[in-house]
């Protein structure tokens, strides 16, 4: 048995049901208050290690309100987009599966977050954004072949948008000046391997049962 299967053994009863309505309810959320107040947002509610050091545990889940846009047009049409690709891939891998490629890049930007400012001193603030670009990576990998019209009007394949994204990856982590920025784009990246590695992966004597694996 593997370690994914492990887990979703143990965990899989936990797994929240269409998870990325909540998800895009979330992201409504945060684009209202970043619109009307963003000092809200930056003050009380993005992942500052510091802060969560200091008692404000709820930033752990409140810097997921970071919105994929503060475009209002761009905003509609990015909810819109990730919704689809979300339950398209929560049907197809099931709930726990999705549940576990989102909570895993949740986990590791909070981590991350954390481990440098306790190692450093360094407030290092990630936040979501490309974590919710890598749903769209995850979907192009597991239907490559499938269409999007850019502006609604050219045809693309997934697999070339998915390489365009990876390219766009890579140079803005070159370019970009900013950390934080550098560090979440790697997450995002690492957290998209490291799913389709566990979740892939093959049971060593998988013709062989062991007791423990009815446990």
């Amino acid at each position: 048995m593997t370690l994914y299967q492990k887990l979703e053994r143990k965990l899989g009863r936990y797994a929240v049901p269409n998870l990325m309505k909540y998800i895009c309810v979330i992201y409504v959320v945060g684009f209202l208050i970043l619109y009307f107040n963003p000092l809200l947002y930056f003050y009380y509610l993005d992942l500052d290690p510091e802060a969560i050091l200091h008692g404000h545990i709820w930033r752990i889940v409140t810097f997921l309100f970071y919105p994929p846009s503060t475009s209002p047009i761009w905003m509609l049409i990015a909810t819109f987009v990730y919704y689809s690709l979300g339950t398209t891939l929560e049907s197809l891998w099931g709930t726990f599966k999705y549940n576990f490629f989102y909570f895993t890049g949740v986990l590791m930007l909070v981590v991350t977050s954390l481990l440098v400012y306790l190692i450093t001193g360094y407030p290092l603030q990630l936040y979501p954004t490309y974590m919710t670009f890598s749903i769209f990576l995850a979907y192009a990998l597991t239907f490559p072949e499938s269409t999007f019209l850019i502006y609604f009007i050219i045809p693309v394949k997934a697999r070339w948008l998915a390489i365009a994204e990876v390219v766009l990856y890579v140079l803005m982590f070159i370019m970009s000046p900013d950390p934080g920025t550098k560090v979440a784009i790697l997450l995002s990246l690492l957290n998209v391997a490291l799913f389709f590695f566990l979740t892939n992966q093959k049971p060593k004597n998988r013709n062989v049962f062991h007791i423990n694996d009815f446990r």
